[in-house]
C-alpha cells in the first residue's frame, strides 16, 4: 500500500480550496455601430425615423474587458442596472451616441440594451454605472468619425483606407454584412479600469473582422 506523503496531501488539499480565476482583463474593446448598415433591410424604430447624427457618425455598440489572448468575462457580479443612470447622464446624450434602434424612444423597454450591456460588460469593468456608461460616450470623441467615411456615404470604400484612418490595421477589427459596413471594434489599454490608449488588437479580436470578401466595402 502506499502511504501519501504530507506533500502530496497538502497539495491535494490546495487545489480544491484554490479557486480557479481567470488572469485579470488587461484591455478594453470598444465597440462602434454604424446605423445605416445595421438598419440596412430592417423596419426596427429607430431604423425607420433615425436622428440625423446616427446617419453619419459612428454610434455605441459597447465597451467591455477583453483577456489579452482571448475571451473576455462576463455577468461578474449581480448589481442590478440602475435605470436613473441615463437621467444623470442626460437621457438626449445617451440616445444620440448609444442609441436602441431596436425600441421606440418613449417604450418602457427601450433602456433594454444599456442593461444588457452594463450586466454582462459593464459589471466586469470595476467602474460604477455612471462612470462605465459616462466613459463609453467620452471615448466616442477620442477617435471619432473620420471624414472619409462620411465623405462616402451612399459609395463604396476601401476597407484598408477605413483601417488606416481607425488606427491601423491591426488596431481595428472591421464588421459587415454581405461588405455592407455596420460596425468596427477598436482596442484599448487600460489603468485604473480607465481606457487610455488605442493599442493593437489581440488575434481574436482581429480574426472577427467580417469585411474581407474584398477590399470594397458598401458604406449606406
Amino acid at each position: 500500500m502506499i502511504i501519501p506523503t504530507f506533500l502530496t496531501i497538502f497539495s491535494l488539499f490546495t487545489e480544491l480550496v484554490t479557486p480557479v480565476t481567470q488572469s485579470q482583463p488587461i484591455i478594453y474593446v470598444y465597440a462602434y455601430s454604424w446605423t445605416p448598415g445595421f438598419c440596412n433591410d430592417e423596419s426596427y424604430p429607430g431604423c425607420l425615423n433615425p436622428q440625423p447624427y446616427w446617419e453619419t457618425n459612428f454610434t455605441i455598440h459597447g465597451l467591455w474587458p477583453q483577456y489579452a489572448e482571448n475571451g473576455y468575462p462576463d455577468f461578474c457580479t449581480n448589481e442590478p442596472f440602475n435605470n436613473s443612470i441615463p437621467q444623470q447622464i442626460g437621457e438626449s446624450t445617451m440616445i444620440q451616441y448609444w442609441p436602441n434602434v431596436m425600441e421606440y424612444p418613449n417604450s418602457s423597454s427601450y433602456d433594454s440594451f444599456w442593461e444588457h450591456e452594463w450586466t454582462k460588460h459593464g459589471t466586469c469593468t470595476g467602474l460604477t454605472q455612471y462612470q462605465y456608461f459616462d466613459t463609453a460616450i467620452q471615448l466616442t470623441n477620442r477617435i471619432p468619425t473620420p471624414t472619409v467615411l462620411y465623405d462616402s456615404i451612399g459609395q463604396n470604400m476601401s476597407a484598408n483606407v477605413l483601417r488606416e484612418n481607425m488606427g491601423g490595421s491591426d488596431y481595428v477589427s472591421l464588421q459587415c454584412s454581405n461588405q455592407i459596413l455596420n460596425g468596427l471594434y477598436t482596442c484599448w489599454n487600460q489603468t485604473d479600469n480607465e481606457p487610455t490608449t488605442q493599442i493593437q488588437c489581440p488575434t481574436s479580436v482581429l480574426k472577427e473582422d467580417t469585411c474581407t470578401d474584398s477590399d470594397d466595402i458598401i458604406i449606406l
